[in-house]
């Protein structure tokens, strides 16, 4: 049995403010700056051809949800795509379409290809209208499920790590010339915050570090180019594949939403289906893969996401890439992560409580010390709050909140977890 301790406070509620889009006037005709007649034309042709194929796309799109006359839809699509006024954005909309019509014409693989290949070439392009919905049709197709992992938080960080000054070996130093060092490091889930934090692949700083110790007179003015991509997993990989190949690469994975399909095999140090297998057993996993004449590519692996900081801390601690896999021990009891995430999930429950007691007593504030069980199906037994310790004392409250803490569901990780819980309410919150 394993007791957790969370400390919080009252969630504030934020209201989102929406402007309406500005208006921008364009020139009138016959003001300096207006086309001229011929060119009115042709743009109200193009406009018309847009609108003409907007409505075309819509009806092939149609066409598929039914799983009615696809070929008719085939045709659209194909003429969509051929045509030169069509614009990039319905280009794109049309491929998907075409990837959901090949799905429906029982060609998988062509459904999955079409998408690899529209997020392949715009790799390199600033964000995309349809980039999110090609990379969860991409995720939908493989694993079957849509919802998104959230993606690594950008920051930079200085700490360097022992397993970054070895990483810092496949990065060597051109013999000639003033050409500096180049760094791409191509991270696939994750999170940005614990790698900075860590340093697990502060290469830049890394090799700063061994200059200087290996040379301290030396001029130390030797440019180093980093460049540091993080996806939010390996829906990422076919738009980086150019680099995939000459790139440190990175790839973080779980049994849910981080669970890279078998087609990328060919990319992981180990194949998934051996990467699931020793996940099963509870443990979290690092494995890497050298190769000739790029760096290496590294998996950090662990049963759920919020074990993943730990395996990547102990990567972090290594001095060596490591030969064969590791298995990385770590705790059988949900996270204060985990936990923490599902009561701020549903912290609204005990909001109704409190704001019922504040109906009765407007100046009520304290603290309320949930003590409960998490069964290892996520449900939740043995609800109480500490009559020694609670500092808001309402037996109306106590019964709501003890209910609002019964109806929470946790992740079911077969492993029962105490937890006790204290919540902090405030009117000014």
């Amino acid at each position: 049995m394993n007791t957790i301790h969370h400390h919080t406070a009252a969630a504030a509620l934020i209201l989102g403010m929406f402007a309406p889009a500005a208006c921008v006037d364009g020139p009138t005709p016959g003001a300096p700056g207006a086309p001229n007649g011929e060119a009115q034309a042709d743009l109200a042709v193009g406009e018309d051809r847009r609108a003409a194929l907007a409505l075309a796309i819509e009806l092939a799109e149609r066409r598929v949800d039914t799983g009615r006359e696809l070929g008719a839809a085939r045709r659209s699509l194909d003429e969509a795509l051929a045509d030169p006024a069509a614009a990039p954005e319905q280009r794109d909309q049309a491929r998907l379409a075409m990837s959901r019509l090949l799905e429906a014409e029982g060609d998988r693989e062509g459904a999955i290809a079409a998408v690899e290949a529209l997020l392949g070439e715009r790799a390199g392009s600033p964000s995309w209208p349809l980039q999110s919905a090609a990379e969860e049709r991409l995720r939908v197709l493989l694993t079957g499920r849509g919802e998104a992992p959230l993606p690594g938080e950008p920051g930079e960080h200085e700490h360097t790590s022992p397993f970054a000054r070895a990483l810092a070996r496949y990065f060597p130093a051109p013999e000639a010339g003033t050409r500096g060092i180049e760094i791409d490091v191509l991270s696939f889930g994750g999170s940005r915050e614990v790698s900075d934090r860590l340093g697990t692949f502060a290469l830049a700083p890394a090799i700063r570090e061994l200059r200087r110790e290996a040379c301290p007179r030396c001029d130390d003015r030797l440019p180093i180019h980093a460049r540091s991509s993080r996806t939010g997993s390996w829906v990422g990989i076919p738009a980086a594949r150019a680099r995939l190949g000459s790139s440190l690469a990175v790839f973080y994975f779980d049994l849910g939403n981080l669970h890279i399909p078998a087609r990328y095999d060919a990319e992981l140090p180990l194949p998934s289906a051996e990467v699931v297998e020793r996940l099963s057993k509870g443990e979290g996993l690092i494995a890497a893969r050298e190769r000739s004449g790029a760096p290496p590519v590294i998996l950090i692996a662990a049963p759920r996401r919020a074990q993943l900081p730990a395996v990547e801390e102990a990567l972090a601690a290594m001095e060596a890439l490591p030969a064969a896999p590791v298995a990385v021990p770590l705790p059988k009891h949900l996270l204060r992560d985990e936990i923490q995430a599902v009561v701020r999930g549903q912290f609204g429950r005990f909001r109704v409580c409190y704001e019922e007691l504040l109906e009765r007593s407007p100046a009520a504030a304290g603290t309320i010390p949930l003590d409960f069980a998490i069964l290892g199906d996520g449900t939740v037994a043995d609800v109480k709050v500490d009559p020694a310790t609670t500092t808001l004392r309402d037996a109306t409250l106590e019964a709501c909140m003890v209910e609002a803490t019964r109806a929470l569901r946790f992740p079911a990780i077969g492993v029962k977890t105490t937890v006790v819980y204290p919540v902090a309410f405030s009117p000014e919150t």
